[in-house]
């Protein structure tokens, strides 16, 4: 048995800076205009070559992908967009989606410079070696894995710990940037489908979650929301996603673009929770003290305190409410 220590950051990539994760069939003629300026405001995308593109469509997608990754910005330049520094953007973090470990390994043969990383499609304890064999090689090691928990091994906390195990006990922990959650296979694994005008959290993959979140994240693994497939229902989308925030959830998969503004506005934080964050990991903060009206404990709430500090920098504050500015 392993010994499987905390982790406060396992990866180069972090996690905040997926926001809003817009998937994009690899079929589609404008690639590089998705990974560039199409959508200014867009914090990451994937390419799909899995669930997004049919079985005897994945050689188009792989010839798209072979013609368009040239033209996108490395990734050395591209990391300016998503900095939160307002600097000029030259695109979203760009991903790929690999179908299986064989498309896996026609992809590793593409120009990757505009790439950050990969995301492996129903991943579990049995398929996960298939796939790190291929991206454990040198010239791999710069990218970028996120797992896809969407099986119905997934259900299962059991065969989740198996998986959590078997990634220290091969040391792959520094490599796994994300687990994404699939909400839309996991409720097909149940045999139901979201219903509109309800949240993640008002269903059966509430359980799930919570179980997800209790199995990764106290070793050092962020979690990923899915997505809300009724996207034009935005009012039930921003419910959801501050219900991501509540249960430790960071990046939204969308499925359109419509949804990006509702996510990112999410991800802002307000000016009482950013000056309680600076004020618990000040350097001389006291072991317990009061403020906005709450107990603040550096010892139990600097984990909270960082992550809202990184979503300050990335996507900013929100305006003082009516009766904050009036010191009510």
């Amino acid at each position: 048995m392993p010994v499987l220590t905390p982790l406060s950051t396992l990866s180069t990539l972090d996690p905040w800076a997926l926001g809003a994760s817009l998937y994009a069939p690899a079929t589609r003629d404008d690639l590089v205009q998705l990974g560039t300026d199409k959508y200014p405001h867009l914090s990451s995308l994937i390419y799909c070559t899995e669930d997004a593109v049919r079985e005897e469509d994945v050689p188009r997608a792989l010839a798209n992908l072979t013609l368009a990754l040239p033209d996108l910005p490395p990734i050395g330049t591209a990391s300016t967009a998503l900095s939160g520094t307002g600097k000029a953007r030259t695109g979203p973090l760009r991903l790929i989606r690999a179908r299986n470990p064989e498309v896996l390994a026609q992809l590793l043969t593409l120009d990757l410079r505009g790439i950050s990383g990969f995301v492996l499609p129903k991943t579990h304890d049995g398929n996960l070696a298939s796939y790190m064999r291929l991206l454990n090689r040198e010239e791999h090691a710069h990218l970028s894995v996120l797992l896809t928990l969407e099986t119905r091994e997934a259900l299962s906390e059991h065969r989740m710990a198996c998986l959590r195990d078997l990634i220290f006990q091969e040391s792959w922990q520094h490599r796994i940037a994300c687990l994404r959650i699939g909400g839309n296979d996991l409720m097909h694994a149940l045999g139901v489908r979201r219903t509109p005008g309800r949240t993640l959290y008002e269903g059966p993959l509430e359980r799930v979650i919570s179980m997800l979140i209790g199995v990764f994240k106290p070793y050092g693994f962020m979690l990923s929301s899915p997505v809300y497939e009724v996207f034009e229902d935005l009012t039930t989308l921003a419910r959801e996603v501050q219900q991501d925030l509540e249960y430790g959830l960071s990046g939204k998969t969308i499925i359109h673009p419509v949804q990006l503004s509702t996510v990112l506005n999410g991800y802002r934080v307000t000016e009482g929770d950013l000056q309680e964050a600076h004020a618990i990991l000040a350097e001389d903060a006291p072991a317990v003290f009061k403020m906005n009206g709450r107990m603040c404990e550096p010892a139990t709430h600097s984990r909270w305190a960082h992550d809202i500090l990184i979503r300050a920098e990335r996507y900013g504050t929100l305006p003082p409410l009516r009766h904050e500015a009036l010191h009510f």
